[in-house]
């Protein structure tokens, strides 16, 4: 444990970066106040609640502990749900190649059932978010469920192929909340020392219970028809729908700037929580008007504000911003500015893998274990067991053994936490994640145990699990420009590239068989994560940079 000498003469969470030469990190910015890290405690050890609740009852950090667990609900059903219907058609696949083929369709164009609404939730993220930052975020979460209510509908009924597929289509669009929106709305509810464990809880949940309703989902087709995937979904996404109207609160709230120990907390438009030197206030305020975001202001609402009815919090409109489109542009300008962050295109690069060989297994699975080691189609939704034991070990791995580490390097650091220090908890997944692609590789051409597909399945859902809640929480705090956008960049930008991932495999397996297929696969995963190494080293400096850059301008960073 650190001495609490040990600590700088801070009192809050602040964007102050360690550099051995302190001279060097003070004329680097005045203050030495450089972006992108953060002190978790105070100089009395104690965590501070960051962002600071305003004494308005309708703030969402204010909300009553039944809503704000009402509101995780919520967001974990969707998610569930969304993504459950959109990337769960891998253990019926063969239903489909057995029905489109025929019909004069493509192997190639029946996996893009399961591949491009992939595609689309990442679009979806782009159109999603935006909106809801323009509109309110219950409003456009209301719209994203009854789209995925329709579209499953439709897909239920359908008797071709492009009509299926557009569905299919629509249903990944609609799901695109569950990435951007709904972290959103989560972020906007919770404390920063929070976060981590509400996020992890989310992906969890995610992956955990996505594999066990997918588990079902051949035996749903072998007793009622592949036409009851669709229908149940849309009866879980229909309770859905009742839920997010009863509990998915708006969480849209302009926070008013507070003082706290010589620095301001400031909440911007995109829920992103920053914390800068009194002396930099005014000329951030400024420029937060200038790029047509909300300014908050710089005192606590009046104390006699009442607290909003529960039936009026019902309505399903919200106030919105009083230049939309701007708001919409902004959110994409910064989007694309954030690749400019070699932290930014580390962490989508990690995702994009994991999320890309997670998907090219399930795409060949159902094949592997019929074809290979004679398992009844009825019996292949079993192979999801695996998916929920490795989402739990996962969850389990960055809650008791990430967290308390990057904690730990915190304390060894003077108290200061650099985002860098996540990159060091990904180094077992990624070694686990290599291994097990191999073995997936190896065995999935038959000739070994049914065990080796199994086993390569089931212990990459932890790597996979692990690698979205590292390279998330990464993300949000590496960038020292705008990290609520490059959260999302993140988060929309993997479903892209992982789509280009998993488009090529079949013709790789096709051509070269399982073994060179995975081999390449694992080749690409475990190169990628090595480029963590350079990104360590280089990321800090380059965040000092910013700093740096943005000082001599005599500008402030937005988030």
């Amino acid at each position: 444990m650190a001495e609490k000498s040990d600590f700088p003469d801070l009192a809050t969470v602040a964007s102050a970066d360690h550099i051995e030469d302190e001279k060097k990190a003070h004329t680097a910015h005045d203050g030495g106040h450089i972006e992108g890290n953060a002190l978790l405690v105070n100089r009395q050890g104690e965590i501070r609640k960051i962002p600071v609740p305003s004494s308005d009852p309708n703030d969402p950090l204010n909300f009553k502990p039944w809503e704000k667990y009402g509101l995780v609900f919520c967001c974990c059903w969707f998610s569930v749900m969304g993504l459950s219907v959109a990337s769960g058609l891998g253990a019926i696949l063969n239903v489909f190649f057995e029905m489109y083929i025929p019909k004069g369709f493509s192997s190639d164009q029946v996996v893009l059932l399961i591949t491009l609404p992939t595609l689309f939730i990442g679009l979806g993220n782009y159109i999603i978010l935006p909106l809801s930052l323009a509109y309110g975020r219950r409003p456009i979460f209301l719209i994203s469920v009854v789209v995925l209510l329709a579209a499953s509908i439709a897909a239920a009924t359908q008797n071709s192929y492009y009509g299926h597929l557009v569905s299919r289509i629509l249903q990944g669009i609609a799901t695109g909340a569950s990435e951007s929106l709904l972290p959103l709305m989560l972020t906007e509810v919770t404390f920063l020392h929070e976060r981590a464990f509400i996020f992890g809880l989310y992906w969890m949940v995610q992956n955990a219970i996505s594999s066990s309703l997918n588990l079902a989902s051949s035996y749903i087709n072998a007793d009622l028809g592949w036409r009851w995937y669709y229908w149940v979904f849309t009866i879980t996404v229909g309770v859905g729908l009742i839920i997010a109207f009863l509990l998915g609160f708006e969480t849209q709230f302009t926070r008013p700037a507070s003082s706290l120990d010589g620095q301001l907390v400031i909440t911007d438009e995109f829920g992103v929580t920053k914390v800068i030197p009194d002396s930099e206030a005014q000329a951030y305020l400024e420029e937060m008007s200038r790029s047509g975001l909300t300014a908050p202001n710089a005192g606590n609402p009046a104390q006699d504000i009442e607290r909003k009815a529960y039936v009026e919090r019902l309505r399903p409109w919200s106030t919105p911003s009083s230049q939309p489109l701007r708001v919409i542009l902004l959110s994409w300008k910064y989007m694309l500015a954030s690749f400019s962050s070699p932290g930014i295109l580390y962490a989508v690069l990690t995702s994009s893998i994991a999320l890309g060989c997670g998907v090219g297994m399930s795409l060949t699975y159902n094949q592997v274990l019929m074809q290979y080691y004679h398992w009844e189609a009825k019996d292949i939704g079993l192979i999801n067991v695996g998916g929920v034991v490795g989402a739990v070990l996962g969850m389990l791995y960055c809650t008791f053994l990430a967290n308390p580490f990057v904690l730990w390097m915190a304390r060894r650091n003077r108290g200061i936490h650099q985002p860098e220090h996540h990159l060091i908890t990904m180094a077992p997944p990624a070694v686990v994640g290599v291994g097990m692609l191999l073995l997936y590789g190896f065995t999935a051409g038959g000739g070994a145990t049914w065990w080796g597909p199994y086993l390569g399945w089931t212990i990459f859902q932890y790597s996979f699990t692990a690698v979205i809640i590292i390279s998330t929480t990464f993300a949000s705090e590496a960038a020292p420009k705008h990290p609520g956008p490059a959260l999302v960049t993140v988060v929309g930008t993997k479903n892209i590239i992982s789509f280009g991932v998993t488009y090529g495999l079949t013709p790789m397996i096709e051509e070269h068989g399982y073994k060179w297929a995975f081999g390449v696969l694992a080749g690409l995963f475990g190169g990628i994560f090595l480029l963590g190494i350079p990104v360590c080293i280089w990321n800090p400096k380059w965040r000092a940079y910013v700093a740096e850059r943005e000082a001599r301008k005599g500008t402030t960073t937005s988030d």
